[in-house]
């Protein structure tokens, strides 16, 4: 009897810590799922909600959760934004530990499939392009690189059964998904070229002989920071090059199309 008191009582002391952690945090699902209704495919619109999950990292298992139940009862373009926002918090959260990988690892192989299976080709396309960058950056392990193998030759397959027929809707898809891509290519460049800006201005700053006084700390952190920027902008920029080289392939694909076509009636 006085072994079950003593863990009913530690039970009752985990729940009512875990009850406080989550006061003391200041997540509310409510407002996530509000923040979540308002998201859009912007950039601006997935980097301020990412950040506001990475705030609040320590609840990412109910974040990822909430985030699930949402993505499989989207249409694609909320699908779409949902695994740019997903893109963004793992790419963004590893200083703060692996634990949003970990949880959105559970449940992005099934998101994954859903736009592969159910969307356009522009949604494929997308499929393809974050399963590529998650194996570049290693960002799940040996499960990324099994992603990467498995809609290798899904598109493959996809390729070889698509008729002809269907290039101008794919034309016209992929021209339309460009214009409405989350990229402002302007504003990162300014991004870019200011961040080069900075770094250039701390060397001058700091210099060499700064690097083993007490201001080497600030300057690694800031430093740390101007890597960030870049290493995010580039990735935009890839994202950005991936969606016209889309376009193009279409394009040319298109074209060859007509060629033949038109060798034939000569």
């Amino acid at each position: 009897a006085d072994l079950r008191l003593h863990c009913y009582v530690i039970w009752e002391f985990l729940i009512e810590q875990a009850r406080l952690h989550k006061m003391s945090t200041g997540f509310s699902a409510e407002i996530f799922v509000q923040k979540l209704a308002k998201l859009n495919i912007a950039q601006q619109s997935i980097e301020t909600l990412s950040h506001w999950c990475i705030f609040h990292h320590r609840c990412c298992q109910e974040v990822v959760d909430i985030w699930n139940k949402d993505f499989h009862s989207a249409p694609q373009e909320r699908k779409i934004s949902l695994l740019y926002l997903a893109n963004d918090i793992m790419q963004n959260s590893k200083k703060d530990g692996m634990r949003y990988i970990h949880e959105f690892l559970k449940v992005i192989a099934a998101a994954l499939d859903d736009l592969f299976t159910n969307g356009d080709d522009f949604g494929r396309n997308v499929v393809k392009r974050l399963v590529d960058i998650w194996e570049d950056r290693k960002l799940f392990g040996t499960q990324g690189q099994l992603l990467k193998e498995e809609y290798t030759r899904k598109f493959k397959e996809l390729k070889s059964k698509k008729p002809g027929g269907e290039l101008v809707e794919k034309v016209i898809s992929s021209y339309k998904h460009m214009l409405r891509a989350p990229v402002d290519e302007a504003k990162l460049m300014r991004e870019c070229n200011s961040a080069l800006s900075f770094v250039d201005n701390l060397n001058k700053e700091y210099g060499n002989s700064y690097l083993g006084s007490s201001n080497g700390y600030s300057f690694v952190e800031e430093l740390k920071e101007q890597h960030s920027i870049l290493r995010n902008t580039i990735e935009r920029f890839k994202m950005s090059e991936s969606l016209r080289a889309t376009l193009v392939s279409d394009l040319k694909e298109a074209l060859h199309e007509q060629e033949f076509k038109t060798e034939l009636v000569r």
